[in-house]
């Protein structure tokens, strides 16, 4: 007599192989969403950093005048003189304008360093600093 059908060993094999595969397509969307959310707070760092620039473009007294001097500029500053909207999160919240800056180094004579420190505590993203 010829059964038609799957013995259970041949059904648990290939649930196993499935299983394996979604674990696998889940952990490469995982990364992928990780390194696009990564990827746009970098450029709203940048953009914030180009905004700084200019903010102290017109406020030049504002720079460090003392080579490894610091001073920095609030997010909620460059928001509120419109150098720049505001930064949202990746779920479109809004990130932290007080704890969120840009600060500026003067290196030399001619020359400063600046860095953006982005915080938007909804997504626990916060700049990591080197």
């Amino acid at each position: 007599m010829k059964k038609n059908g799957f013995t259970l060993a041949e059904l648990l094999i290939t649930i196993s192989i499935l299983g394996i595969l979604v674990l696998v397509v889940l952990n490469s969307a995982s990364k992928l969403i990780k390194t696009r959310n990564q990827e746009y707070y970098e450029k709203s760092e940048k953009m914030m950093v180009l905004s700084a620039k200019i903010y102290f473009t017109d406020y030049r007294s504002k720079l460090p005048k003392i080579i490894d001097n610091k001073n920095q500029v609030l997010l909620r500053e460059l928001v509120e003189k419109k150098y720049m909207d505001e930064v949202l999160d990746v779920q479109k919240k809004l990130c932290d304008l007080d704890k969120s800056y840009v600060e500026v180094v003067k290196v030399n004579e001619t020359d400063y360093q600046y860095r953006a420190y982005l915080n938007c505590p909804e997504t626990e993203y916060e700049t990591k600093i080197n």
